[in-house]
């Protein structure tokens, strides 16, 4: 859809549908992940490799998975026993064709309960970066990135697994 500006110039209108389409699949990820729904989870993922960096809080570069390994991977580290709250905002969504990036501000917490050896509770602060692809089922997330700005609290409750 097209718009005639101020100025006599055409411009092009947002894709509001697709914005929100799009920013619904990102909050859903965060929704599900502290529900612990896992296969819903999975569903907003494409099939085949993602690109996964999570390397200001885990070392290492980008790399390639699957959704199930990423998946399998929060799950295990967001297990019964630990609780987790994750919130993204001040989206920016770029849109090209059937492709589109989103950044946002993050943050997050996990609490291990019943835990004894120090606080249990840790945060952070951060960017996340999410490609996603349009496909027939809608869109759909190719890639998961987060940035740390800064975290606080007790290291050990994000590393623990049950």
């Amino acid at each position: 859809m097209e718009n005639i500006s101020a100025s006599g110039q055409l411009s092009a209108l947002p894709n509001l549908e697709d914005e929100r389409a799009i920013r619904h699949i990102v909050d859903l990820l965060f929704i599900y992940t502290d529900q612990k729904a896992w296969s819903q989870a999975h569903q907003l993922f494409v099939d085949g490799p993602i690109e996964v960096d999570m390397s200001s809080l885990n070392g290492g570069g980008p790399v390639q998975m699957t959704a199930d390994d990423l998946l399998g991977g929060f799950q295990v580290g967001l297990h019964a026993e630990k609780l987790s709250h994750h919130m993204a905002t001040n989206y920016q969504i770029t849109i090209t064709g059937d492709k589109a990036e989103v950044w946002a501000h993050g943050y997050s917490w996990n609490r291990l309960l019943n835990y004894h050896e120090g606080s249990d509770l840790w945060e952070t602060w951060g960017n996340y970066r999410f490609s996603l692809q349009r496909t027939v089922q809608g869109w759909r997330l190719n890639a998961f990135r987060y940035f740390a700005k800064y975290n606080r609290g007790n290291d050990l409750v994000r590393t623990h697994t049950h």
